[in-house]
């Protein structure tokens, strides 16, 4: 299936219709089962990193980064260059390894989303994964280091968690729906009830695990490593996506900041667009 954005203002397009920010030579479909196996090797030495971690302190470099950040990204790239990916990371932008070819394949990568929750021992916290290729994103993986749960998907082949389908909600009111958010509301926008857990990539998995019925941004500071795994896994669990902007969501440029919003169905995310575009 091509990686649909939609919004309230404009109908559905394809990823694939506007050319993405990082220059990228043709990549062939990769077989999902073994890209899986790297994500997971990934994420297995991320935990690693915090099982034995006792620097909970910033790192000095930048605004909300861990010394745990660092720890993590460097455990993650070590696994991703190993299987010949390019990776466009949070923590250290776009990079390869020394002797990798020009035309790998990239990998977007959040190597631990919700490091304030885990710094903090909130547990919310998550390593999310997602390959990119000429048509967009194409299989993913978001590991909750804090409850064990593990979603996947892989364009066209469904979305899973810890092995077994998923699907989300077929909620249709924002009055009755349960609602993540990221950021601070301008207003009430007339949901049943929300939740600001504090880490993008879980939060949007349980939208597509049915636990919550939408997730929307408030503040357009998304790095496409926040969502874009997610985001496949939801529309592959039947959810709807859009940029609250009608921008491309598949931008693969470390400076580009987003404003995803994800519902379970296309009436819930039209009302939740509506009320997020409303001037404050």
């Amino acid at each position: 299936m091509a990686w649909l954005l939609r919004s309230a203002t404009k109908p559905a397009t394809s990823i694939t219709a506007t050319p993405w920010t990082l220059p990228s030579r043709s990549v062939k479909a990769a077989n999902p089962s073994q890209v899986l196996d790297t994500f997971r090797g990934a994420a297995a030495a991320v935990a690693a990193v915090l099982a034995t971690n006792t620097d909970w302190g910033a790192s000095g470099r930048r605004n909300g980064q861990y010394a745990v950040d660092l720890d993590a990204d460097r455990a993650c790239l070590q696994v991703l260059y190993a299987a010949g990916y390019r990776v466009l990371s949070e923590e250290s932008g776009v990079t390869a390894a020394p002797d990798g070819p020009d035309d790998a394949p990239i990998v977007v990568v959040d190597p631990l989303d919700g490091s304030t929750n885990a710094a903090h021992g909130i547990p919310w916290f998550a390593t999310a994964l997602c390959l990119v290729d000429d048509a967009g994103p194409a299989v993913a993986m978001v590991a909750n280091h804090a409850t064990g749960v593990v979603f996947t998907a892989s364009r066209g082949g469904g979305a899973f968690r810890d092995g077994e389908p998923c699907r989300s909600n077929d909620t249709t009111s924002l009055s009755s729906a349960i609602v993540g958010v990221s950021g601070l509301p301008t207003h009430h926008y007339g949901w049943a009830q929300f939740r600001a857990m504090g880490a993008s990539a879980p939060d949007i998995c349980s939208v597509a695990g049915g636990v919550t019925d939408a997730f929307c941004d408030t503040h357009d500071q998304h790095g496409v490593w926040d969502y874009l795994a997610s985001v496949l896994i939801a529309e592959e669990a039947g959810c709807v996506a859009a940029e609250v902007h009608g921008r491309d969501l598949c931008v693969l440029d470390h400076t580009a900041r987003r404003g995803p919003v994800v519902a379970s169905t296309p009436e819930l995310l039209d009302a939740l667009l509506v009320e997020r575009r409303r001037p404050s």
